[in-house]
């Protein structure tokens, strides 16, 4: 249990009162340990945390782990250091919680759903329901339909008249949301401490995180649904967090008005929407984004075939990032610190493993963080960071304390398991430096 929360974290409502085409995936590394492996390793990953979270035999925790995987892993590496084997270590990873000590869960019917989001007061209560099939089991990942029911349709009821397909409820698990009162803070933080401005960001986060502490939930396979007004809150909430989900799906109501840059590289499906959905659509399209379909008979039959064909991309070759205010800052392996950045800030990151290069071209942004694994790069060679024009050139190690810090500070998922981070300073453009010399207009 202890990972599951500490990965959830960055979900919770606390830290956000503190710090508020087609792109394909670069080729994944073949696992080369057998689960059972995945699941040694990922007991001993939950042992390093729960020293870290009670203080109290982290470093022993940590020395273990680190000397079996030198020991039983670098075989397998073939003579690499055993933080190679991303894909291998990120399976670990899902191993280290044991969701099936969890007690009192209802199988096979549509349950109440009671979150604290103390975010908006101590006594702020999200009132959602759950789905979990009549034949849970924790030997199963499971994909996770996060559902915005439409205004004034109750969570029950959501689930119970949009999510009744027998194949839809027999494979995921379905949290249907109990969003605030006022409508027009769904797709939005709302503010701190006021109940009767509560947003949908919190409520989603919270939920999302009593999801994942609670069930088995395959963390590629996240998805989030709309109807209505919801399908425009569910894609202002992707466009807040892309980086954490599969898909989203509309369902008879029209898109936001957002631009589709930060959601590049998460598909879409809309059964039912209206002219701004097609605009999106178009937009996507021209961009080279990520697909988007627009099925306006869609049912239930077609919504999970397009979730049984569309997953999570954890480390996309190419990330597009317009940084909002306060967020979103991250996508993916990229992260721009919160001070760094202008109103106007736009980015364009691409990974190009055969040449071991990762090219970044900003206007507005000083400076950026850039994460790694060997999924995304060859750390056993010179990795090439282009900002801008200006090449960096260097080996990035591995680092083992480095990744076990992350993992405690929540930056990594099974999907997002990165052994190194660095920070480059971003040049200006030509336009930019001149700007700069003509001084203030």
């Amino acid at each position: 249990m202890f990972t599951r929360i500490l990965l959830c974290a960055s979900l919770g409502l606390p830290l956000l009162a503190s710090a508020l085409t087609p792109v394909s995936s670069p080729t994944p590394l073949e696992e080369l340990q057998k689960s059972s492996e995945h699941k040694k390793v990922g007991q001993k990953i939950a042992e390093c945390i729960e020293g870290y979270v009670n203080r109290d035999g982290q470093r022993d925790a940590e020395e273990e782990l680190s000397e079996y995987l030198d020991k039983k892993w670098t075989k397998a590496a073939k003579g690499r250091s055993p933080l190679a084997l991303s894909d291998d270590l990120a399976a670990a990873l899902w191993y280290a919680t044991d969701v099936s000590k969890v007690k009192g869960i209802k199988k096979g019917r549509v349950n109440d759903l009671l979150v604290p989001v103390p975010f908006y007061g101590e006594d702020y209560v999200s009132e959602s329901a759950v789905w979990v099939p009549k034949k849970y089991s924790t030997k199963i990942k499971y994909p996770l339909i996060l559902s915005i029911p439409a205004e004034g349709e109750r969570p029950q009821d959501n689930l119970n008249e949009q999510w009744n397909d027998s194949t839809i409820r027999d494979n995921a698990i379905i949290v249907a949301l109990g969003m605030p009162t006022t409508t027009e803070n769904w797709g939005s933080l709302g503010e701190a401490g006021n109940p009767e401005k509560a947003g949908g960001i919190g409520v989603l986060l919270m939920n999302f995180r009593k999801a994942l502490e609670s069930y088995s939930i395959d963390y590629d396979r996240i998805y989030l649904a709309g109807q209505g007004i919801g399908v425009a809150a569910a894609m202002e909430i992707a466009n807040y967090s892309p980086d954490r989900f599969g898909g989203v799906i509309g369902r008879t109501g029209d898109a936001a008005e957002i631009s589709p840059d930060n959601l590049s590289n998460i598909p879409f499906i809309f059964a039912g929407g209206g002219k701004r959905a097609t605009e999106f659509s178009e937009k996507a399209k021209e961009a080279g984004y990520a697909d988007c379909t627009l099925q306006a008979d869609a049912k239930a039959e077609h919504i999970w075939a397009w979730i049984e064909e569309n997953s999570r991309r954890s480390n996309p070759e190419k990330i597009v990032l317009r940084p909002g205010s306060p967020y979103p800052n991250k996508a993916y392996w990229i992260d721009v610190p919160a001070t760094e950045y202008s109103d106007d800030a736009m980015l364009t990151a691409v990974a190009d493993r055969a040449s071991n290069t990762i090219t970044v071209d900003s206007t507005g942004i000083a400076s950026i963080k850039l994460y790694f694994n060997d999924t995304i790069v060859d750390m056993d060679k010179p990795i090439k960071v282009i900002c801008n024009g200006v090449e960096n050139e260097d080996l990035v190690p591995r680092n083992f304390g480095t990744m076990m810090t992350l993992i405690y500070r929540s930056r990594s998922d099974p999907g997002k398991l990165y052994t190194a981070f660095r920070s480059y300073d971003i040049p200006l453009t030509e336009g930019e430096a001149k700007d700069a010399a003509a001084g203030p207009k």
